[in-house]
């Protein structure tokens, strides 16, 4: 058994479906205890985190053993240009302040999942992003190099949605096209668990409500897998 003290940092992905609970059940279930704290306000970037009050602040009480970071759901997958300009450099920030009031906390960032038709309202000037598997993809290369740059970890969420989608292509995973619905978030709990506890979820007990028991167990095994059988890439 072990405990944890997670911040949680990102926006409506993250508040959606009370994520940090739903890891911190998944862990009880499991016999560990995860303490949890979010500042998750609706559309924030890490531009935007790491300038507010409320963020820093957080940051600063200490004493957190992971903190992950959720960037706005549409801006790691931009061009590269765009990405180095508009996120690359507000990561570092965050994860500097992270390292200075938290020496052994280890910054996780929280791969987010491309929309499910693609990001429409950019597709014009960014075709790479017109589909969900090119702002997928773009995702994972923002996610990953964030990790690699700052020496952190990446819970690649996108990664396991990605992998569950291609299983189950009518499956539903979103509210409105964007946001996950309690199978989404039960995924990117289930890939965080496994992330900051570095060990299969696959036996967790916890099931949220409305999710059947054998699709929750199929998230967990794939979720497990994803990241144990890669931990080279994610660390």
């Amino acid at each position: 058994a072990q405990t944890s003290r997670v911040l949680f940092i990102g926006n409506s992905y993250t508040n959606s479906n009370d994520l940090p609970n739903m890891v911190r059940q998944l862990a009880l279930s499991l016999g560990d205890t995860l303490e949890t704290q979010m500042v998750a306000p609706g559309g924030f970037t890490f531009e935007g985190h790491s300038s507010n009050s409320a963020t820093l602040t957080a940051i600063d009480q200490g004493n957190w053993d992971h903190v992950v970071l959720q960037e706005q759901s549409q801006r790691p997958a931009f061009s590269p240009g765009q990405v180095a300009q508009q996120v690359l450099p507000f990561a570092s920030l965050l994860v500097d302040r992270i390292r200075t009031s938290n020496p052994c906390a280890e910054p996780v960032f929280l791969m987010t999942w491309g929309r499910e038709n693609g990001d429409q309202q950019n597709c014009a000037v960014y075709p790479p992003v017109c589909t969900y598997e090119g702002m997928q993809q773009r995702l994972w290369e923002s996610y990953v190099l964030m990790a690699q740059q700052n020496d952190a970890h990446c819970a690649p969420a996108g990664s396991v949605w990605r992998s569950y989608r291609a299983a189950h292509p009518n499956a539903v995973l979103y509210t409105d096209g964007s946001h996950p619905n309690v199978l989404g978030s039960y995924i990117a709990a289930t890939t965080l668990y496994t992330s900051i506890f570095r060990r299969s979820c696959a036996s967790a007990s916890y099931v949220p409500a409305g999710l059947d028991l054998a699709t929750a167990a199929e998230v967990r095994a794939l979720a497990s897998a994803t990241v144990l059988d890669s931990i080279a890439t994610w660390n």
